[in-house]
């Protein structure tokens, strides 16, 4: 601790000095009077900041030159206030306006001046408050108050103690007792006490029943999770808390890194080898606490605090018994303190989380490895129609299905799911999930969690987005098929009015028939398509082999005559994959995908069609589908156009078989996307969740 002493009249205008100080210095705030003449007494180390906008700071300087010349005195405040100041009061001046790097070098150049006047001049052996014996182990301490009004400092040191030391006399028996049930009363306190606060006052009225020092302060962590923290007055008795409530003390200098480095007691005027000085900023931290012994609170090797004891009130000797009896009593107390510090966190955790359990829209419920619930936040209860108090610790059995279900293959199995879509089995009620396990940090397996939501609400907005889109689609669609069927219409009606003229001309008539058929062929296709869009499908699901869903779509086009000049290679999954599906429709929607890619093969090329068993998708894995021609290209903005129903155009045309497709393999709980390799070619790939029952049907 570096430390310096302002001086200042509260009735004169406030000086900002105090917004400049330096960090590592700490400032003690004094009014001019007897009262900080006195304090000057309690320095050893440091100097004094003397406001000299105050018509007292004259006289006050002139007083505390004579009490103790010894220490350094900056001046500070306005230049044209020093006039009149005698110039060997001041070691040097601190005027306005301030900035940082001034005060700095101002307060480093006093500061190593009063750290060398501290070594040079000896009077580290005057900051001690009457001596203590090096070897306190074999010999008692002995502290004299006769330190009062003057510089005067003795150090007396009792003979060693006797063989027979102590006496077996009654007052020593019943001093006994008492520390016994002091110890005692203080040892059940100890166990049962999660209250930190009240933990130093029971440690304080122990310490004072064992050892009845006349001040004594206890110094904390100001935040117990960072070891850079700053050391604060806890607890104190006999010290002015006016006074002492602004001391830090920091860990990397003073008496807190002593006791940190050594693990010991730290006594006034003893040093670890003879021949070195005590710490000076040590005894000046203790002299500023009024103590002559420092005692570490140490738990698991880390320096928590440190208890500072003054001169007893007697002025009996501090015995090595005592000091023992107490450096062991603050092990104890700092394990207590770190429990009840990792208590109030554990607390604190369980608070946090269960006030984000609280306020999540979403409802969480965790069981543990013995399938018990264990969390169960209010959102469950509401979405679930379930009380938390008849749910929390029982068998997950009791959770609505699959919601159990679920909870148990990732507790056991460790297949973790996202954003899966589900349904309870009571209510119907559509859920989107999320489970994964719970694991402690050694990687053991704690539980599991299921985090879900209703989507009732957000399944309705996409049917009605759905529908507007629909009717959008409609609207512009119409207002486009008027110009389609405009078009055929020309070409029948033209036929239609030369057939009179040249119906004996065969080829015409040859003509006309097949003009006339491909146009109402597509008029046809194109009413199809915009009801499979426009209107609900009605499906008949069946247990099928996907594999005889895809060549069932390719057998459609090749009725067609479609792909005569097209090589289709498949490379199919080695097992029959089930999935839950209309065969019809989903082969039709199969076979709109197929067309696109025959449609631009006419010529001839290769159309590559894989399947692949998935695992990781949807609940029970899924059939991932890729479809590839090697010559259809897309760029990136195209891929989100695909499926836009008023976008697609083959050769020219209005087509709604891409749109209709996608609207069937959602409708299957499927998706579909288009996607760009690196050579550019379109892909396009399906995912479809398989079907892991039985039956033939399904509804």
């Amino acid at each position: 601790m570096k430390l310096v002493l302002y001086v200042f009249d509260k009735n004169s205008k406030p000086l900002k000095i105090k917004n400049f100080i330096p960090e590592g210095y700490t400032l003690l705030e004094k009014e001019f009077g007897q009262q900080s003449i006195r304090f000057l007494q309690k320095i050893s180390l440091g100097f004094v900041l003397v406001d000299i906008s105050s018509h007292k700071a004259l006289p006050w300087v002139e007083k505390a030159c004579a009490k103790r010349p010894d220490l350094t005195y900056l001046a500070v405040g306005n230049e044209e206030m020093c006039d009149g100041l005698p110039e060997d009061s001041f070691y040097d001046y601190v005027f306005e306006p301030f900035s940082p790097g001034k005060v700095k070098k101002i307060f480093d150049r006093a500061w190593e001046r009063a750290r060398l006047y501290y070594d040079v001049s000896g009077s580290r052996k005057k900051a001690v408050l009457d001596g203590v014996n090096n070897s306190f182990y074999s010999n008692s301490v002995t502290i004299s108050n006769n330190c009062k009004g003057n510089n005067n400092y003795s150090r007396n040191v009792t003979p060693a103690l006797s063989s027979d030391y102590p006496p077996k006399s009654l007052h020593y028996l019943t001093h006994a007792v008492q520390n016994e049930r002091i110890l005692s009363d203080f040892s059940r306190a100890l166990g049962s006490n999660f209250n930190s606060e009240r933990l130093l006052e029971l440690f304080i009225d122990s310490v004072v029943g064992l050892v009845p020092a006349a001040k004594l302060s206890i110094l904390l962590k100001e935040k117990a999770d960072d070891s850079r923290s700053d050391y604060l007055i806890f607890a104190q008795r006999g010290l002015d808390p006016h006074l002492y409530s602004g001391l830090r003390f920091s860990p990397s200098g003073g008496i807190i890194s002593w006791l940190a480095g050594e693990g010991r007691i730290f006594i006034a005027g003893e040093t670890s080898d003879p021949g070195s000085p005590p710490p000076a900023e040590a005894l000046q931290e203790l002299e500023m606490l009024q103590a002559v012994v420092s005692i570490p609170l140490i738990a698991q090797g880390e320096l928590l605090g440190a208890l500072n004891l003054g001169p007893k009130v007697t002025g009996a000797p501090f015995l090595a018994a005592e000091l023992e009896l107490l450096f062991i009593i603050c092990g104890n107390v700092a394990l207590a303190l770190r429990d009840i510090d990792l208590h109030h966190r554990a607390i604190n955790q369980k608070l946090y989380f269960e006030s984000i359990l609280q306020r999540m829209n979403g409802g969480v419920v965790a069981i543990d490895c013995e399938n018990r619930i264990i969390t169960f936040n209010p959102r469950a209860a509401e979405l679930l129609q379930l009380e938390k108090a008849e749910i929390i610790g029982r068998d997950l059995r009791y959770l609505p299905s699959p919601l159990g279900d679920l909870l148990y293959e990732t507790l056991v199995m460790g297949r973790e799911i996202t954003k899966e879509e589900i349904e309870l089995a009571k209510s119907r009620t559509p859920l989107e999930i999320n489970t994964f396990q719970l694991f402690d940090p050694a990687g053991k397996v704690l539980g599991s969690v299921i985090i879900f939501d209703d989507i009732s609400d957000k399944k309705q907005l996409e049917a009605e987005r759905r529908q507007a889109d629909q009717l959008d689609v409609l609207n512009k669609f119409v207002s486009q098929l008027a110009h389609e069927i405009k078009n055929p219409m020309v070409a029948i009606q033209t036929f239609a009015e030369l057939l009179k003229d040249k119906y004996d001309d065969s080829s015409f008539r040859e003509y006309f028939t097949y003009t006339v058929h491909q146009e109402i062929k597509r008029l046809n296709e194109l009413v199809e398509q915009l009801i499979a869009f426009s209107a609900p499908i009605s499906y008949k699901y069946t247990v099928a082999d996907i594999h005889e869903i895809l060549d069932l779509g390719l057998l459609l086009l090749q009725e067609q005559g479609m792909g005569r000049e097209t090589t289709v290679e498949t490379s199919y999954y080695k097992e029959s994959i089930n999935v839950k599906a209309d065969k019809t429709l989903l082969s039709r929607a199969f076979s709109y995908l197929f067309r696109r890619s025959f449609k631009a093969l006419e010529k001839g090329g290769t159309i590559q069609i894989n399947t692949s068993f998935e695992k990781n998708l949807f609940t029970n894995g899924g059939v991932c589908i890729s479809l590839c021609d090697f010559q259809t290209t897309a760029d990136e903005n195209d891929l989100e156009k695909i499926f836009d129903p008023l976008s697609v155009r083959l050769n020219g045309y209005i087509s709604l078989e891409l749109p209709v497709c996608r609207k069937i393999i959602e409708d299957h709980g499927g998706s579909i996307k288009a996607l760009r390799r690196k050579n550019k070619n379109l892909e396009f790939e399906v995912l479809l969740p398989v079907f892991s029952g039985g039956g033939e049907d399904v509804e």
